[in-house]
């Protein structure tokens, strides 16, 4: 229609033609230019929010250790002054309990010279404080006992030596009791016990599964055998031969029963302490277990 028609030009018609096609090119390339901008500005714009919040963080971080600085020399500055105030408290403590246990033996202590009075050695340099973290009670008290003894430390002076290795908490618990629990050391030891919990279940295990330390004297193991088993013993208050007896005859029969029956009897097994006692329970269940499986269909 186009070829047919009197007005057709043929270059006319093919500078119309470039027209179009030069103005579509131009038209694509401005789009194209207008979004390589877009896309710059977006990028522009993304690093300098990158490095905005990097600047943030940093000043951040900054204060952070600013703050983390100043509480630190804070601390330098006050924890000596705490260490020096619960030392002096914790000196007040041993020396109120020194004073009132020389006061409490002032008349059996007149004939007792001053240089005896004064140990040979300072016990606290030979042992370290007590860390119920990392040392057991049991185990602690029997080493203070025989360091006590060994630089002959009067025993009625051993609460205000033990004070001074023991935490200020601990220290002020035992200081707040009466005069005559506070200086006396086996009251002390009841307190201390009964803090961390050792039952006389807990010393007969560690009586019967207590292993000689490398290092160790055999006569420093048999000691610490014998502070279990006394503190085994006087736990569950077995103060006569009879008792004594009963106790260690029930221990055997009960190495004898199986887990099972131990389990049955779970919450008072660490109280069965008579072997009388013991032996009618266990009759009493075997009895109730066979008569149990009688009952039971046979599979056939």
């Amino acid at each position: 229609m186009i070829l047919a028609s009197k007005e057709y030009d043929e270059e006319s018609a093919k500078e119309w033609l470039n027209t179009i096609i030069n103005e579509r090119k131009e038209r694509e390339e401005n789009e194209r230019r207008n979004e390589e901008i877009q896309m710059a500005e977006r990028k522009l714009k993304d690093e300098q929010e990158i490095a905005e919040r990097r600047r943030q963080d940093e000043i951040q971080i900054a204060e952070q250790k600013r703050q983390e600085e100043i509480e630190l020399r804070q601390l330098e500055y006050e924890e000596p002054k705490r260490k020096d105030e619960m030392e002096f408290e914790l000196q007040k403590i041993r020396l109120g309990a020194e004073g009132r246990s020389l006061n409490s033996n002032s008349v059996a202590n007149q004939n007792v010279n001053s240089t005896q009075i004064k140990p040979k050695l300072e016990i606290h340099h030979l042992m370290q404080k007590f860390n119920s973290d990392v040392n057991d009670i049991s185990l602690y008290l029997i080493m203070f006992e025989r360091l006590a003894k060994q630089a002959e430390i009067l025993e009625n002076t051993w609460v205000t030596h033990l004070l001074g290795l023991l935490p200020y908490d601990v220290a002020q618990l035992i200081a707040r009791e009466p005069d005559e629990i506070a200086n006396d050391y086996g009251e002390v030891k009841k307190i201390l016990l009964i803090r961390y919990k050792l039952t006389p279940e807990k010393f007969r295990q560690k009586f019967f599964m207590h292993n000689k330390n490398l290092g160790s004297t055999w006569k420093n193991f048999a000691y610490e055998l014998r502070s279990f088993f006394n503190e085994w013993v006087i736990g569950v208050k077995a103060d006569s031969f009879e008792k004594l007896s009963d106790l260690i005859i029930t221990d055997q029969i009960k190495r004898k029963v199986s887990q099972e029956i131990k389990d049955n009897f779970i919450d008072e097994w660490s109280k069965l302490n008579s072997p009388d006692d013991l032996v009618e329970k266990l009759d009493d269940y075997d009895t109730l277990r066979s008569t149990f499986r009688s009952k039971q269909p046979r599979k056939e």
